[in-house]
Protein backbone atom coordinates (compact mmCIF):
# COMPACT_ATOMS: atom_id res chain seq x y z
CA UNK A 1 0.00 0.00 0.00
CA UNK A 2 1.49 3.31 -0.63
CA UNK A 3 1.87 6.00 1.54
CA UNK A 4 -0.10 8.57 1.58
CA UNK A 5 0.29 11.75 0.25
CA UNK A 6 -0.85 15.40 1.88
CA UNK A 7 -1.31 18.36 -0.27
CA UNK A 8 -0.33 21.61 1.06
CA UNK A 9 -3.10 23.39 1.74
CA UNK A 10 -2.75 27.22 0.04
CA UNK A 11 -3.69 29.50 2.69
CA UNK A 12 -5.19 32.93 1.45
CA UNK A 13 -3.03 35.82 1.00
CA UNK A 14 -4.47 38.76 3.19
CA UNK A 15 -3.21 42.71 1.94
CA UNK A 16 -3.01 44.85 4.90
CA UNK A 17 -2.82 48.32 3.20
CA UNK A 18 -4.17 51.57 3.59
CA UNK A 19 -6.83 53.23 1.16
CA UNK A 20 -5.24 56.82 1.67
CA UNK A 21 -2.21 55.62 0.59
CA UNK A 22 -3.73 53.81 -2.49
CA UNK A 23 -5.90 56.62 -3.46
CA UNK A 24 -3.41 58.94 -3.36
CA UNK A 25 -1.16 56.92 -5.53
CA UNK A 26 -3.89 56.32 -8.34
CA UNK A 27 -4.49 60.02 -8.62
CA UNK A 28 -2.56 61.79 -10.85
CA UNK A 29 -0.22 64.27 -9.43
CA UNK A 30 -0.76 67.61 -10.43
CA UNK A 31 1.95 69.82 -11.66
CA UNK A 32 1.71 73.14 -9.66
CA UNK A 33 2.10 76.78 -11.05
CA UNK A 34 5.24 78.56 -10.48
CA UNK A 35 4.36 81.81 -9.53
CA UNK A 36 5.18 84.36 -12.01
CA UNK A 37 8.82 86.01 -11.57
CA UNK A 38 9.30 89.39 -10.46
CA UNK A 39 11.23 90.68 -13.78
CA UNK A 40 8.45 88.87 -15.99
CA UNK A 41 5.52 91.33 -13.93
CA UNK A 42 7.60 94.27 -14.64
CA UNK A 43 7.99 93.67 -17.65
CA UNK A 44 4.44 93.39 -18.70
CA UNK A 45 3.82 96.60 -16.79
CA UNK A 46 6.18 98.62 -18.91
CA UNK A 47 4.46 97.08 -22.17
CA UNK A 48 1.48 98.23 -20.99
CA UNK A 49 2.58 101.89 -20.25
CA UNK A 50 4.32 101.84 -23.80
CA UNK A 51 1.18 101.24 -25.41
CA UNK A 52 -0.68 103.92 -23.17
CA UNK A 53 1.98 106.26 -24.01
CA UNK A 54 1.61 105.81 -27.72
CA UNK A 55 -2.20 106.06 -27.51
CA UNK A 56 -2.14 109.24 -26.05
CA UNK A 57 0.80 110.35 -28.08
CA UNK A 58 -1.26 109.53 -31.50
CA UNK A 59 -2.99 112.53 -32.94
CA UNK A 60 -6.71 112.82 -33.60
CA UNK A 61 -7.73 114.34 -36.51
CA UNK A 62 -10.92 116.61 -35.22
CA UNK A 63 -13.16 116.11 -38.39
CA UNK A 64 -13.51 112.54 -40.37
CA UNK A 65 -10.96 111.29 -42.41
CA UNK A 66 -12.14 111.45 -46.45
CA UNK A 67 -10.62 108.01 -47.90
CA UNK A 68 -10.97 110.05 -51.58
CA UNK A 69 -12.60 113.00 -52.79
CA UNK A 70 -16.16 113.61 -52.47
CA UNK A 71 -18.36 114.50 -55.98
CA UNK A 72 -19.51 117.81 -54.72
CA UNK A 73 -15.40 118.91 -53.89
CA UNK A 74 -14.86 118.38 -57.56
CA UNK A 75 -17.06 121.05 -58.42
CA UNK A 76 -15.44 123.18 -55.76
CA UNK A 77 -12.11 122.11 -57.41
CA UNK A 78 -12.66 122.99 -60.59
CA UNK A 79 -13.74 127.02 -60.08
CA UNK A 80 -10.82 126.85 -57.52
CA UNK A 81 -8.17 125.95 -60.23
CA UNK A 82 -9.73 128.09 -62.98
CA UNK A 83 -10.51 131.09 -61.70
CA UNK A 84 -8.60 133.80 -61.10
CA UNK A 85 -7.54 134.86 -57.67
CA UNK A 86 -4.87 137.00 -55.90
CA UNK A 87 -2.84 136.46 -53.13
CA UNK A 88 -2.40 139.69 -51.50
CA UNK A 89 -0.58 138.42 -48.08
CA UNK A 90 0.79 135.29 -46.62
CA UNK A 91 2.21 135.41 -42.48
CA UNK A 92 2.80 132.10 -41.46
CA UNK A 93 1.97 131.90 -37.58
CA UNK A 94 1.29 128.90 -34.87
CA UNK A 95 4.32 127.15 -33.64
CA UNK A 96 7.08 124.79 -35.02
CA UNK A 97 4.82 121.77 -33.95
CA UNK A 98 2.22 122.78 -35.41
CA UNK A 99 2.60 125.22 -38.00
CA UNK A 100 -0.25 127.48 -39.69
CA UNK A 101 -0.45 129.93 -42.11
CA UNK A 102 -2.83 133.01 -42.75
CA UNK A 103 -3.44 134.13 -46.21
CA UNK A 104 -5.62 137.73 -47.92
CA UNK A 105 -6.83 136.51 -51.63
CA UNK A 106 -9.59 138.26 -53.40
CA UNK A 107 -12.57 136.34 -54.41
CA UNK A 108 -14.49 135.95 -57.70
CA UNK A 109 -16.20 139.24 -56.92
CA UNK A 110 -13.17 141.39 -55.47
CA UNK A 111 -14.13 140.80 -51.93
CA UNK A 112 -11.15 140.38 -49.89
CA UNK A 113 -11.08 137.10 -47.76
CA UNK A 114 -8.89 136.04 -44.75
CA UNK A 115 -7.94 132.24 -45.27
CA UNK A 116 -6.55 130.20 -42.32
CA UNK A 117 -4.99 126.88 -42.98
CA UNK A 118 -4.33 125.08 -40.21
CA UNK A 119 -5.84 121.75 -37.87
CA UNK A 120 -9.01 122.80 -39.54
CA UNK A 121 -8.75 125.04 -42.61
CA UNK A 122 -10.88 128.07 -42.43
CA UNK A 123 -12.10 131.10 -44.63
CA UNK A 124 -14.50 134.13 -43.46
CA UNK A 125 -15.90 133.96 -46.91
CA UNK A 126 -20.42 133.40 -47.08
CA UNK A 127 -19.56 130.28 -48.00
CA UNK A 128 -17.46 128.78 -45.86
CA UNK A 129 -19.16 130.38 -42.75
CA UNK A 130 -21.83 128.38 -43.40
CA UNK A 131 -19.91 125.16 -42.87
CA UNK A 132 -18.94 124.41 -46.57
CA UNK A 133 -15.82 123.71 -47.79
CA UNK A 134 -15.04 126.98 -49.98
CA UNK A 135 -12.82 127.62 -53.51
CA UNK A 136 -11.08 129.79 -51.66
CA UNK A 137 -9.56 127.38 -48.87
CA UNK A 138 -8.74 124.54 -52.21
CA UNK A 139 -7.49 127.33 -53.96
CA UNK A 140 -4.73 128.19 -51.04
CA UNK A 141 -3.75 124.72 -50.74
CA UNK A 142 -3.76 123.82 -54.13
CA UNK A 143 -2.11 126.86 -55.82
CA UNK A 144 -0.65 128.56 -53.37
CA UNK A 145 0.63 125.58 -50.71
CA UNK A 146 1.02 123.30 -53.58
CA UNK A 147 0.03 120.30 -50.91
CA UNK A 148 -0.72 116.94 -51.71
CA UNK A 149 -4.07 116.35 -53.54
CA UNK A 150 -5.16 113.85 -51.04
CA UNK A 151 -4.77 116.47 -48.34
CA UNK A 152 -6.63 119.50 -50.12
CA UNK A 153 -9.59 117.70 -49.75
CA UNK A 154 -9.58 117.04 -46.14
CA UNK A 155 -11.79 119.15 -43.77
CA UNK A 156 -9.03 118.93 -41.09
CA UNK A 157 -5.30 117.92 -41.16
CA UNK A 158 -2.63 116.49 -38.80
CA UNK A 159 -0.27 118.31 -37.01
CA UNK A 160 2.17 116.08 -39.08
CA UNK A 161 0.55 116.90 -42.45
CA UNK A 162 0.59 120.85 -41.66
CA UNK A 163 4.65 120.33 -41.40
CA UNK A 164 5.28 118.55 -44.90
CA UNK A 165 2.84 121.12 -46.58
CA UNK A 166 4.79 124.07 -45.08
CA UNK A 167 8.21 122.33 -45.64
CA UNK A 168 7.14 121.67 -49.23
CA UNK A 169 5.55 125.49 -49.86
CA UNK A 170 7.04 128.21 -52.13
CA UNK A 171 8.57 130.65 -49.81
CA UNK A 172 6.33 133.64 -48.80
CA UNK A 173 8.17 136.46 -50.88
CA UNK A 174 9.92 139.52 -49.20
CA UNK A 175 8.27 142.74 -49.19
CA UNK A 176 9.88 144.24 -52.33
CA UNK A 177 11.60 141.28 -53.90
CA UNK A 178 10.64 140.26 -57.58
CA UNK A 179 11.06 136.95 -58.28
CA UNK A 180 9.60 136.96 -61.26
CA UNK A 181 11.15 139.51 -62.87
CA UNK A 182 13.84 138.36 -62.78
CA UNK A 183 12.82 134.89 -64.25
CA UNK A 184 11.67 136.44 -67.65
CA UNK A 185 13.35 135.76 -70.07
CA UNK A 186 11.38 138.75 -72.47
CA UNK A 187 13.50 140.97 -69.74
CA UNK A 188 16.74 142.36 -70.97
CA UNK A 189 19.93 142.97 -68.85
CA UNK A 190 19.60 145.56 -66.24
CA UNK A 191 22.30 147.40 -67.95
CA UNK A 192 23.44 150.98 -69.26
CA UNK A 193 21.38 153.86 -69.11
CA UNK A 194 17.51 154.46 -68.08
CA UNK A 195 15.70 155.21 -71.38
CA UNK A 196 14.27 158.35 -69.78
CA UNK A 197 16.52 159.89 -67.18
CA UNK A 198 19.35 158.99 -69.23
CA UNK A 199 21.45 158.53 -65.86
CA UNK A 200 23.30 154.10 -65.56
CA UNK A 201 21.24 152.10 -63.32
CA UNK A 202 22.33 151.50 -59.75
CA UNK A 203 21.91 148.22 -57.78
CA UNK A 204 19.98 150.37 -55.36
CA UNK A 205 17.60 151.59 -57.19
CA UNK A 206 14.16 149.86 -58.25
CA UNK A 207 13.55 148.86 -61.82
CA UNK A 208 10.45 148.05 -63.82
CA UNK A 209 10.74 146.99 -67.21
CA UNK A 210 8.08 146.65 -70.45
CA UNK A 211 6.70 142.96 -70.02
CA UNK A 212 4.43 143.39 -73.17
CA UNK A 213 6.83 143.89 -75.88
CA UNK A 214 10.72 144.58 -75.92
CA UNK A 215 11.59 144.00 -72.07
CA UNK A 216 13.56 147.33 -72.23
CA UNK A 217 14.30 148.26 -67.93
CA UNK A 218 14.10 151.75 -66.69
CA UNK A 219 13.99 153.11 -63.45
CA UNK A 220 11.02 153.09 -61.48
CA UNK A 221 10.42 156.17 -60.10
CA UNK A 222 10.96 157.90 -63.60
CA UNK A 223 8.38 155.52 -65.26
CA UNK A 224 5.48 156.67 -62.89
CA UNK A 225 6.21 160.32 -63.40
CA UNK A 226 5.93 158.92 -67.27
CA UNK A 227 2.78 157.43 -66.57
CA UNK A 228 1.59 160.23 -64.64
CA UNK A 229 2.17 162.62 -67.68
CA UNK A 230 0.24 160.55 -69.63
CA UNK A 231 -2.56 160.09 -67.65
CA UNK A 232 -2.80 163.88 -67.21
CA UNK A 233 -2.56 164.69 -70.65
CA UNK A 234 -5.30 162.86 -71.78
CA UNK A 235 -3.82 160.80 -74.72
CA UNK A 236 -5.15 157.79 -73.73
CA UNK A 237 -3.59 154.82 -72.06
CA UNK A 238 -0.42 154.16 -70.85
CA UNK A 239 2.43 153.21 -73.13
CA UNK A 240 6.15 151.86 -73.12
CA UNK A 241 8.15 154.93 -73.88
CA UNK A 242 10.45 152.99 -76.04
CA UNK A 243 8.35 150.60 -77.96
CA UNK A 244 4.98 152.46 -77.67
CA UNK A 245 3.18 149.47 -76.83
CA UNK A 246 0.46 149.43 -74.40
CA UNK A 247 2.09 149.53 -70.59
CA UNK A 248 1.02 146.11 -68.78
CA UNK A 249 1.00 146.28 -65.20
CA UNK A 250 3.01 144.36 -62.89
CA UNK A 251 0.33 142.28 -60.82
CA UNK A 252 2.44 141.84 -57.55
CA UNK A 253 2.29 146.51 -57.28
CA UNK A 254 -1.21 146.51 -58.47
CA UNK A 255 -2.04 143.72 -55.68
CA UNK A 256 0.07 146.11 -52.95
CA UNK A 257 -2.04 149.27 -54.38
CA UNK A 258 -5.66 147.69 -54.37
CA UNK A 259 -5.95 147.01 -50.58
CA UNK A 260 -5.19 150.77 -49.95
CA UNK A 261 -8.05 151.85 -52.52
CA UNK A 262 -10.91 149.08 -51.48
CA UNK A 263 -14.31 150.09 -50.28
CA UNK A 264 -16.23 147.98 -47.63
CA UNK A 265 -19.27 146.92 -48.85
CA UNK A 266 -23.03 146.47 -47.33
CA UNK A 267 -21.65 142.93 -46.58
CA UNK A 268 -18.86 144.02 -44.64
CA UNK A 269 -16.05 143.20 -47.02
CA UNK A 270 -13.67 145.25 -48.39
CA UNK A 271 -14.23 144.96 -51.69
CA UNK A 272 -11.23 145.86 -54.89
CA UNK A 273 -13.44 144.56 -57.80
CA UNK A 274 -12.99 148.24 -59.73
CA UNK A 275 -8.92 147.73 -58.95
CA UNK A 276 -8.95 144.96 -60.30
CA UNK A 277 -11.26 145.12 -63.37
CA UNK A 278 -13.64 141.91 -62.60
CA UNK A 279 -17.82 142.46 -61.87
CA UNK A 280 -18.07 142.52 -58.29
CA UNK A 281 -22.43 141.37 -58.75
CA UNK A 282 -23.06 137.84 -58.64
CA UNK A 283 -26.50 136.48 -59.47
CA UNK A 284 -29.17 134.49 -57.61
CA UNK A 285 -31.66 132.47 -59.65
CA UNK A 286 -35.44 131.83 -58.91
CA UNK A 287 -37.62 129.37 -60.36
CA UNK A 288 -40.78 130.97 -61.53
CA UNK A 289 -43.44 130.80 -59.12
CA UNK A 290 -45.91 129.03 -61.17
CA UNK A 291 -43.47 125.89 -60.83
CA UNK A 292 -41.70 126.69 -57.71
CA UNK A 293 -43.63 124.16 -56.03
CA UNK A 294 -41.80 121.60 -58.27
CA UNK A 295 -38.54 122.34 -58.66
CA UNK A 296 -37.99 124.64 -55.68
CA UNK A 297 -35.52 127.80 -55.68
CA UNK A 298 -32.15 127.48 -58.07
CA UNK A 299 -29.79 129.27 -56.43
CA UNK A 300 -26.45 129.96 -58.13
CA UNK A 301 -23.38 131.63 -56.24
CA UNK A 302 -20.56 133.22 -57.60
CA UNK A 303 -20.01 132.12 -61.44
CA UNK A 304 -22.31 128.81 -61.20
CA UNK A 305 -24.89 131.15 -63.35
CA UNK A 306 -22.04 130.56 -66.34
CA UNK A 307 -23.32 127.23 -66.58
CA UNK A 308 -26.88 128.07 -67.57
CA UNK A 309 -28.13 129.49 -71.13
CA UNK A 310 -27.32 132.80 -72.08
CA UNK A 311 -31.15 133.84 -72.61
CA UNK A 312 -34.03 134.28 -69.99
CA UNK A 313 -35.82 131.20 -70.38
CA UNK A 314 -35.03 127.73 -69.94
CA UNK A 315 -36.65 125.13 -71.71
CA UNK A 316 -36.60 121.08 -71.36
CA UNK A 317 -37.04 121.64 -67.77
CA UNK A 318 -40.22 119.56 -65.75
CA UNK A 319 -41.31 116.83 -68.73
CA UNK A 320 -40.92 120.07 -71.62
CA UNK A 321 -42.20 122.61 -69.47
CA UNK A 322 -40.91 126.24 -69.80
CA UNK A 323 -39.30 127.80 -67.17
CA UNK A 324 -38.78 131.46 -66.86
CA UNK A 325 -35.98 132.11 -64.54
CA UNK A 326 -35.40 135.55 -63.13
CA UNK A 327 -32.43 137.03 -62.68
CA UNK A 328 -31.72 138.82 -59.58
CA UNK A 329 -28.55 140.83 -59.41
CA UNK A 330 -27.08 141.43 -56.08
CA UNK A 331 -24.06 143.25 -55.89
CA UNK A 332 -21.81 142.43 -52.96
Amino acid sequence: MSPRTFRKRKLPYTFNYDESESESESEPIQETKKPRTTSMNKKNEMDENDKQDKKADEEKRLRRFRAKAPASFEIIYERATEQRFYVLSRSRCGTADCPEEDVEVTGSTGNIYNVQIAQVPSCDCPHALKGNQCKHIIFVMSRVLRARHNLVYQLALLSSELREIFEGAPPISIEGEDNADTQDPNRKQVEGDCPICYTPFEGAEATVYCRATCGQNMHKACFQIWAETKRQSGRGTVTCPMCRSPWQEDEGDMVKKVKKTGVRNDDGYVNVADQLGISSIRALIMADPAVMGTLGTMKVNGDEASCLPSTSTHYGLSRGMALTCLIMVLRN
